[in-house]
């Protein structure tokens, strides 16, 4: 009996500790309209001991489902959290020129600044938090 009292604090404890220590990034993120207008959902979950963000739905102008190339793809992998709402360490895909850039991100409340880099010149978008 004191086993498996024992067994059922340690599984609570692990289970509060995960919730605890779950990252800000996490979540589902609205991206900024790409050049056809189309706004792309992004799930960031964690990868290991990193993150990784992948396009789970998008939607056209008019608010329609649309599949696109990106659809159930990672659009970043292997970020990395530096402590103040700062991620780097990882690579972005940028559908429009089909190539992958260093990432970085900064995390602003319900905003989230995604930087594609090449040395030091980037550029991003501002995604908004959906939930």
């Amino acid at each position: 009996m004191r086993i498996r009292g024992l067994l059922v604090a340690t599984v609570l404890c692990a289970s509060l500790g995960t919730a605890a220590f779950a990252d800000p990034i996490l979540g589902t993120w609205q991206v900024e309209p790409d050049h056809k207008g189309q706004i792309g959902l992004v799930v960031i979950r964690r990868c290991g001991e990193a993150f990784c963000g992948r396009v789970m739905e998008v939607f056209d102008r008019a608010g329609t489902s649309v599949v696109t190339r990106s659809m159930g793809r990672d659009l970043f992998w292997d970020l990395k959290a530096n402590g103040n709402g700062q991620y780097s360490g990882g690579q972005v895909w940028v559908p429009l020129h089909d190539r992958v850039y260093d990432a970085k991100a900064r995390l602003k409340g319900d905003r989230l600044i995604v930087r594609g880099c090449i040395g030091p010149v980037c550029d991003g978008q501002t995604w908004n938090r959906v939930d």
